[in-house]
């Protein structure tokens, strides 16, 4: 009866670090957030002789990141299958570090055979970038308008946008950016637009992250909603989308 007893309070305290192991994952993630950090998560499987490299990729772009932090994904435990599922990491190839936004929502991430600690910085998003994901994974379209400061037309351009919102039935985000926002700059040259063309410039994503419009100047509000509801069969990803169109 002695050894039963001692049996069952081993089997307890088991099953109670399994889910506290797999809260303090998914807290130390949310923590991190709420505290306005990116996370670099590292997602391996017990026994890969690779973990500490990754680590230690993951802890050199994190120097470049002030407000960041690396955490650690053991795809194997039990107590994160429901993480795995979340980031859909069962049939991935490990190690690989996830980019993941200060709202959630993961920005981009791969294995990490020949990744460089620049890549993974590069796939921090701007606050405004964090905007589009969110959009994204939400599963609406984005008007995206890159416009330049006291232009009288991105007021116009803006309003055209919110009347295809409203055709969308409010299925749809907008996103204004200045061009000149310093803090949106490397978010700005992702999209590598001519810089002389005729302001404002509309980018389209549809509900599918996939870019299916660019338009120049004013754009009637019927063009920007065909262009949303648009299916593109072979077409580009926004950056930062962190999916992979084909």
């Amino acid at each position: 009866m002695k050894n039963l007893s001692i049996s069952v309070l081993i089997a307890t305290l088991f099953f109670a670090n399994l889910f506290v192991s797999l809260a303090d994952t998914k807290q130390d993630i949310e923590n991190a957030n709420k505290n306005g950090k990116i996370v670099f998560l590292v997602v391996t499987e017990r026994g890969n002789p690779n973990t500490k490299e990754a680590m230690n990729l993951a802890e050199k772009a994190q120097k470049s990141i002030s407000k960041s932090t690396v955490l650690e994904l053991d795809r194997t435990s039990i107590a994160n299958h429901k993480l795995v599922q979340t980031y859909r990491l069962a049939g991935a190839p490990t190690p690989l570090i996830l980019v993941i936004a200060t709202n959630g929502f993961v920005a981009g991430g791969a294995p990490t055979q020949n990744l460089t600690p620049e890549q993974l910085v590069n796939m921090v998003p701007s606050p405004k970038e964090e905007d589009v994901l969110k959009a994204i994974y939400e599963g609406n379209s984005v008007f995206v308008i890159f416009s330049k400061q006291f232009d009288s037309n991105s007021k116009k351009q803006l309003d055209a946008c919110q009347s295809a919102c409203k055709s969308l039935k409010d299925k749809a985000t907008i996103i204004n950016l200045d061009i000149d926002d310093k803090n949106e700059k490397t978010f700005i040259n992702k999209f590598k637009f001519d810089k002389n063309a005729s302001f404002p410039i509309t980018y389209v994503i549809n509900a599918q992250g996939q870019i299916s419009s660019m338009f120049n100047g004013i754009t009637e509000a019927k063009s920007l909603v065909e262009a949303a509801n648009k299916k593109v069969s072979s077409g580009c990803c926004p950056p930062s989308s962190g999916k992979v169109c084909k």
